[in-house]
């Protein structure tokens, strides 16, 4: 009998321990919130309900914030004929930030940009607005080089640097006059691929992020503007060479370049190969491959075409 007590007894107080944690945790789960998030107004920044014209700049203000848990994601979709792109997928570790983000306003006629956190618990807050084509819009003209030669870091003869405003390509001591000139430049090296290193002819700019460049470059980290050109790397990015010759205004420019793409160099860029690009002056434009060496003191000789 006294088994049978102590038996309930120890029943009882298990049970009292599994509502009391369940009680705990029903608590904590009442406490956790979702995080905050918000858009900033004012004439600096677009609001909602703008009217642009193709290519104009979109400049959104975020703010966002986790109610006592720190944010780990952020995410910027378009959302426009029925379809959903994501133009920015950010991981992150921080209790909170305030950013300014610039895009560009595309050919849709209506588009929902949604921009969304979520923190570590999984709880998402999001904001958005709406941007109208100007219907008025019309496709502005490209400046097109056939023939650009640029030299790989050991090349001693052919320039390093390329200016595509001007047309110029420059060694690393002429181009470091005019630093706020330069979006374009090319080395080379030894990269991975699937575990198998493989010839790497690549195109960067000066703005690359992380030291990479600068094991090429290394008076870069001198220069006072550094711009950073974006290359979307996707291996198809549907310009075809049709496509790419029949271009003769912005149009194809603009909507072959795919931000959430865009890194900082372009790896394996070898002929025939097309790549869309933007540059840190919000210019759009292709690249295409026309020779890449496969040694450090070779060329890559490239065709462009690019916004004015």
């Amino acid at each position: 009998m006294k088994k049978a007590k102590i038996l309930l007894n120890l029943s009882l107080a298990g049970i009292i321990a599994i509502l009391s944690i369940s009680l705990v945790s029903c608590n904590k789960d009442e406490e956790r919130k979702p995080p905050t998030i918000m858009l900033l107004g004012g004439e600096s920044y677009t609001n909602n309900g703008t009217v642009a014209e193709v290519g104009q700049a979109l400049n959104f203000g975020i703010e966002a914030e986790g109610d006592g848990a720190n944010l780990t994601n952020f995410t910027v979709k378009l959302l426009s004929g029925g379809e959903t792109r994501t133009v920015m997928d950010s991981g992150m570790n921080t209790a909170s930030f305030a950013i300014n983000k610039i895009f560009y306003q595309g050919v849709e006629d209506t588009a929902e940009w949604v921009f969304t956190v979520m923190d570590k618990n999984r709880l998402m807050a999001s904001t958005s607005l709406m941007i109208y084509k100007d219907p008025n819009s019309t496709f502005g003209g490209i400046k097109h080089y056939p023939s650009v030669i640029v030299g790989m870091d050991e090349n001693p003869q052919a320039g390093h640097f390329f200016s595509p405003s001007t047309g110029n390509v420059w060694m690393e001591d002429s181009a470091s006059m005019y630093p706020e000139l330069i979006d374009v430049l090319a080395y080379f090296k030894m990269s991975e691929d699937n575990g198998i290193l493989k010839p790497s002819p690549t195109f960067s700019s000066p703005g690359e992020d992380g030291d990479g460049v600068f094991e090429f470059y290394p008076d870069l980290a001198n220069w006072p503007v550094r711009n950073y050109t974006k290359w979307d790397i996707r291996a198809d990015n549907g310009v075809t060479d049709q496509a790419f010759n029949n271009a003769y205004n912005d149009s194809l420019l603009i909507v072959s370049y795919d931000d959430v793409w865009g890194k900082r160099k372009f790896k394996w860029a070898n002929a025939g190969t097309i790549i869309p690009f933007m540059t840190a002056g919000g210019k759009k434009g292709l690249v295409r491959v026309l020779q890449a060496d496969t040694t450090a003191s070779g060329i890559i000789e490239f065709e462009m075409k690019i916004q004015y």
